[in-house]
């Protein structure tokens, strides 16, 4: 694949606030021509933003700073967008562009971009997933309606990221300079490792999982709290805190492959999961919790598909309405 036409003096020129109107339109053109481009975009913002680079903007040699690019930002051939329980990199490429210029203050013009740290913030909307990869190198998976953010002079020395919902990890290893999450119910130091983070604000629970390295779990006034060792997750749960071993390190990280696997869990917890995997709510009758368990798998199934799989072997009927779905139980007659 060749570059499509990068407008790299209408980009220099809107980053060093001198861009006019036809450089502008010329930006959105380009972004508006493919779905790579945003991408392409957010990757040349990344490297402003990080760099702080205060050189002239030259026209590069474009094969060579191509095939850098593209290694940088992870590329993969553009697939078909499906629905539901596919990963949209498209959509999830636009809320980056989105956001990513807006916390860097594009819109304003840059204004004092030199005086002030500005902040990156990435969404993957709901339905979706994404992937990205900071600037050490470190990759970071969204599932679907999470979010994490991080500032402008985030470097292989400052590697520190906040976030929401649920995110997996693959930490660049750093021995000298620590990785950190901070989430909602506490914080996660690292030097180099792959975990989970998981946090349900709808249920007031959180919980990290462990798959190869070690962690240490901080609370949010940077207490410790415990060291997890490969397989081990540390639960949150009501204002407690629970190191367990991990029961099915398959199922928890089973959505990296665009899969969700349940092992003789819970309707409620099962419902969880799809409300997060279809981008719906689920509304489920309370007589429902703690008296069906389930283990199936799904892939490439629609809601539909699975609700009616549930409901040969549960009592159940179910009503969906855009993004509203109500599950009840059905009176045997």
């Amino acid at each position: 694949m060749k570059p499509q036409n990068i407008p790299w003096d209408a980009i220099s020129a809107r980053l060093k606030n001198e861009a006019d109107q036809e450089q502008i339109r010329q930006i959105q053109e380009w972004l508006d021509f493919s779905p790579e481009n945003p991408v392409i975009l957010s990757e040349i913002m990344n490297t402003w933003s990080v760099t702080k680079n205060k050189t002239e903007f030259y026209q590069p040699d474009l094969a060579f700073n191509w095939q850098k690019l593209m290694n940088r930002i992870d590329y993969q051939p553009r697939q078909k967008i499906l629905q539901n329980i596919y990963f949209r990199w498209a959509a999830a490429a636009a809320i980056l562009v989105v956001f990513f210029l807006g916390g860097l203050g594009l819109g304003d013009g840059f204004k004092n971009q030199s005086a002030k740290i500005t902040y990156t913030r990435i969404i993957a909307p709901n339905g979706s997933k994404t992937q990205i990869v900071l600037p050490d190198s470190t990759h970071v998976w969204l599932n679907s309606g999470s979010e994490i953010q991080y500032a402008s002079d985030y470097t292989v020395r400052n590697r520190k990221i906040v976030m929401k919902g649920e995110c997996f990890f693959d930490v660049a290893k750093d021995p000298e300079h620590p990785f950190i999450v901070r989430g909602s119910k506490f914080q996660v130091k690292v030097y180099g490792t792959r975990f989970n983070v998981n946090e349900d604000e709808n249920y007031d629970r959180a919980d990290v999982t462990l798959v190869s390295g070690k962690v240490q779990v901080l609370n949010l006034n940077d207490q410790p709290i415990s060291i997890l060792k490969p397989g081990q997750q540390l639960v949150y749960n009501n204002g407690k805190y629970l190191v367990q071993q991990a029961t099915n390190l398959k199922a928890l990280t089973a959505w990296l492959n665009n899969m969700l696997i349940f092992d003789n869990q819970p309707f409620e917890e099962v419902i969880q999961y799809l409300e997060k995997w279809y981008g719906v709510k689920i509304y489920l009758d309370q007589s429902l919790y703690s008296k069906y368990s389930y283990t199936f798998k799904v892939k490439t199934e629609s809601l539909r598909e699975v609700l009616e799989l549930i409901s040969e072997i549960t009592p159940i009927e179910y009503h969906i309405e855009g993004e509203q779905v109500s599950i009840k139980y059905k009176k045997m007659r």
